[in-house]
């Protein structure tokens, strides 16, 4: 090999080398820098965005009556964030004083301690822990009218006739029932079915709306079971149906406020009491349920279309636009969809107004 060509080779061997050393040290550096960035938005995103209330307390004393969701509002503008901010799991009780307090991931909001140095007699309360919603709030949904899923529907007992062959049941009057499911109360809801609820988008039947007769109770039971009518709205008749009352009504008062998991839209499709408009602490079916995977607790957006309307200028159709207008948390879910009840009202809402996940 001539000299010339050698120390052709060797420089282009080195030349070679240099480059694939080069490149080792880039995919070291871009790999470092990566897993920086990595690190760096992992962090920023643990960090909480949250929205104070204007004037927000320095302190806050629980009162009697006070929800949940009223003292996240007197904090937070998004008083769904509530689970962001709150320090502490335990339950909030009358006298609780609050503080909030800036936190490594943004503020929080805790129980203040207050230390007693003298000895004192020992006080035992029968106070209630705060409820998020007030319990008031869901008996009409307890009480009164329901919607029921196909489920429960499914499993109702059914009134077989009246014990003397009454061809009408009236208060006081007994009748024998079959199917009946279990009662941890012995109490059971008489109702007769309605018009089906229709998902105004898809055209799917999402429920059934049903008449509220009066409630029964178990007198014996053997082969068939009697029971009494003791409350009665309506007249009874064969055929109609019955569930076992809810004795839920403490548990449908604690929830966690949240947003849904993911992006959700749905609408206002009907309510216990056949209303058209809706305010404050209304109960009202929504379009969504666990199947979009909506949860208890979830905290929706009301949101109010645009309307079309004739541009007064140019005499064209033009669509305003929408509006958020208040807030409706779910508190019962079923399969296709869901109880609500309004939270918060700007305006009165209405059948088919949609519900979305809030901006976070």
């Amino acid at each position: 090999m001539k000299i010339s060509t050698l120390n052709a080779t060797i420089r282009s061997n080195h030349f070679s080398g240099n480059v694939r050393f080069g490149q080792r040290v880039w995919r070291a550096v871009v790999s470092v820098i990566s897993v920086f960035v990595l690190f760096s938005t992992a962090c920023a995103e643990s960090r909480i965005s949250v929205d104070l209330t204007e004037g927000f307390p320095r302190s806050y004393t629980v009162r009697e009556g006070d929800t949940l969701w009223d003292i996240a509002s007197q904090f937070l503008r998004r008083p769904w964030q509530w689970v962001e901010v709150w320090q502490e799991g335990d339950a909030l009780y009358p006298g609780d004083v609050l503080i909030i307090s800036a936190g490594k991931n943004g503020p929080r909001i805790k129980v203040l301690k207050v230390e007693k140095r003298s000895p004192r007699v020992r006080v035992i309360t029968t106070a209630q822990p705060v409820p998020t919603i007030a319990p008031d709030t869901v008996r009409p949904f307890l009480e009164g009218p329901m919607i029921m899923d196909a489920a429960e529907l499914a499993q109702a007992g059914q009134v077989v006739a009246g014990i003397r062959n009454d061809v009408v049941l009236g208060k006081h009057d007994r009748f024998f029932a079959a199917g009946l499911p279990t009662s941890a109360t012995g109490f059971y809801r008489v109702f007769r079915m309605a018009e089906s609820v229709i998902d105004p988008d898809t055209g799917e039947t999402l429920g059934s709306q049903t008449i509220d007769l009066g409630t029964a109770r178990i007198v014996s039971e053997g082969l068939m079971t009697t029971l009494e009518l003791v409350t009665s709205h309506r007249e009874v008749s064969r055929g109609d149906l019955l569930v076992a009352t809810n004795a839920e009504q403490n548990k449908l008062s604690h929830f966690t406020l949240r947003r849904p998991i993911q992006d959700v839209t749905g609408r206002i499709v009907s309510s216990t009491r056949g209303l058209g408009e809706f305010s404050r602490l209304d109960t009202v079916m929504l379009s969504l349920g666990k199947r979009d995977r909506l949860r208890e607790g979830d905290v929706l957006e009301i949101w109010r279309p645009g309307q079309l309307v004739s541009d007064p200028t140019t005499g064209k159709l033009v669509t305003t636009p929408g509006e958020p207008i208040g807030y409706v948390m779910a508190y019962r879910v079923y399969d296709k969809f869901s109880h609500g009840l309004i939270l918060e009202c700007r305006q009165p809402a209405q059948i088919y107004d949609y519900v979305r996940r809030p901006d976070a």
